[in-house]
C-alpha cells in the first residue's frame, strides 16, 4: 500500500519546538531598532525557515513583541478624577516607548493593531464613558493622546539619533535644531520665542510632553456636559 499524500500547502519537517510567546520574548530582547527575522532566529538558536513557519513576516514578528510590550505595562486604575486617569495612561505610554527604543516609530507602519493595544484602547474609552464622555469623543480622546505621546516621542528620538555632516563630522539632529530655531535669521520680535523654543530643545522632553497633554486635555474638558445648572 502507498504513503498517503501529503496535502497541498503544507510543508514536510518537524514542528518547530518553540511558541509564539517565545518568539515575542526573543523579539524584545533584541530590541524594536534591531529587529529582524535574522535577528531574532538567531536569538532562540533556531533556523531562518523554522521562524518563518510561526510568523510569516517582519510586520507580524513587530506586532507579536508589542502585543507582549503593552501585556505588561502596569496600565492605571481608574479612579472618580478623569483627568488624572489620563494623565497617568499618559505616562504609561510615554514610559513604554521609553523603555522599548524604536517601537514609536513602527507604530504607524503596522498593517494590523497588535490585540492588546485594541484591549486597552477600548477599555480606556469605556472607562470615559462612564465619566461623563460620549462613545465618539471618548475615542476622539483616547486616539489623540495616544497620537500625540507617539508623535513627540518619534520627534524626540529623530533628534537625539546622529547622523553625518557634509564635512564628514557625527552630529544629532538636536544641534541641527538648536541652530535652525536660534533666532539669528528671524525678525527682532522673534526673540521671546526663540528663547522659549532653545529651553524646549535642550530640556527633557517628556516635561514638553506633559505641556502639550495640559493643553489638550483643557480642551477635552469642554466636551464634558456641565455638571449644574448655575455653572457657568
Amino acid at each position: 500500500m502507498s504513503a498517503t499524500p501529503a496535502r497541498p500547502g503544507l510543508r514536510p519537517g518537524r514542528r518547530p519546538g518553540f511558541s509564539l510567546d517565545d518568539i515575542a520574548e526573543a523579539a524584545l530582547a533584541v530590541g524594536f531598532r534591531n529587529l529582524t527575522m535574522s535577528s531574532v532566529a538567531d536569538r532562540l538558536g533556531v533556523k531562518h525557515s523554522s521562524l518563518y513557519r510561526r510568523v510569516p513576516s517582519r510586520d507580524d514578528l513587530v506586532i507579536a513583541a508589542m502585543d507582549l510590550a503593552v501585556q505588561r505595562a502596569d496600565w492605571p486604575v481608574p479612579g472618580k478624577d478623569w483627568r488624572a486617569y489620563l494623565e497617568e495612561t499618559a505616562h504609561v505610554i510615554w514610559g513604554l516607548l521609553a523603555a522599548h527604543p524604536g517601537m514609536a516609530g513602527l507604530i504607524h507602519d503596522l498593517p494590523r493593531t497588535p490585540p492588546s493595544v485594541t484591549r486597552i484602547f477600548y477599555a480606556t474609552a469605556h472607562e470615559l464613558t462612564g465619566m461623563g464622555f460620549t462613545p465618539r469623543d471618548a475615542v476622539l480622546v483616547v486616539d489623540t493622546l495616544t497620537d500625540l505621546a507617539t508623535d513627540v516621542y518619534t520627534g524626540w528620538e529623530r533628534l537625539v539619533r546622529e547622523r553625518d555632516t557634509a564635512s564628514g563630522e557625527r552630529t544629532t539632529g538636536i544641534d541641527q535644531m538648536r541652530e535652525s530655531w536660534s533666532g539669528e535669521h528671524a525678525a527682532p520680535e522673534a526673540a521671546p520665542f526663540a528663547a522659549v523654543l532653545g529651553a524646549v530643545i535642550d530640556g527633557d522632553p517628556y516635561d514638553w510632553f506633559r505641556s502639550k497633554l495640559a493643553l489638550f486635555l483643557d480642551g477635552a474638558a469642554t466636551r464634558l456636559p456641565r455638571s449644574g445648572p448655575g455653572e457657568d
